[in-house]
């Protein structure tokens, strides 16, 4: 029988993959306009420290996610759509440079907000389950 994660797991992997996202994010270089240009630096350089986002990083995080899905689309009309809702990991390698650096940063971008949500479901349970005794 195999024990199930612990919540500092579950932590450990969405600090984890934050780290990666904030450093794969900033090499993709994406344009930025406006406002949201400093608070999507700002959310990058939190989680480069490791820090968990909450409040107006998560709200920054769902905007980066939007951003990459136009870039994709930008670069190949419709497939920023198709890479944000399927996984993408096992499809042959895109022959277009900029298409290619672009679906691999949605992967980890998918990955990193996968881990997140589970840390913070993990979190919501352990509270309910505290209360509830």
């Amino acid at each position: 029988m195999t024990t199930p994660p612990s919540l500092e797991d579950f932590a450990y992997a969405a600090l984890r993959s934050g780290r990666i996202f904030a450093q794969c994010w900033s090499d993709a270089g994406l344009e930025c306009r406006g406002a949201s240009c400093g608070l999507w630096s700002a959310a990058c350089d939190r989680l480069a420290a490791g820090r968990m986002p909450k409040g107006r990083d998560l709200d920054m995080l769902v905007a980066m996610g939007e951003a990459l899905r136009r870039a994709l689309n930008a670069e190949r009309p419709g497939y920023g759509d198709h890479a944000m809702r399927e996984d993408t990991r096992y499809e042959a390698p895109l022959l277009e440079p900029r298409l290619e650096e672009l679906r691999r940063l949605a992967e980890v971008y998918k990955h990193f907000r996968d881990c997140r949500e589970r840390y913070a479901d993990r979190l919501t349970a352990e509270r309910e389950v505290a209360r509830a005794l």
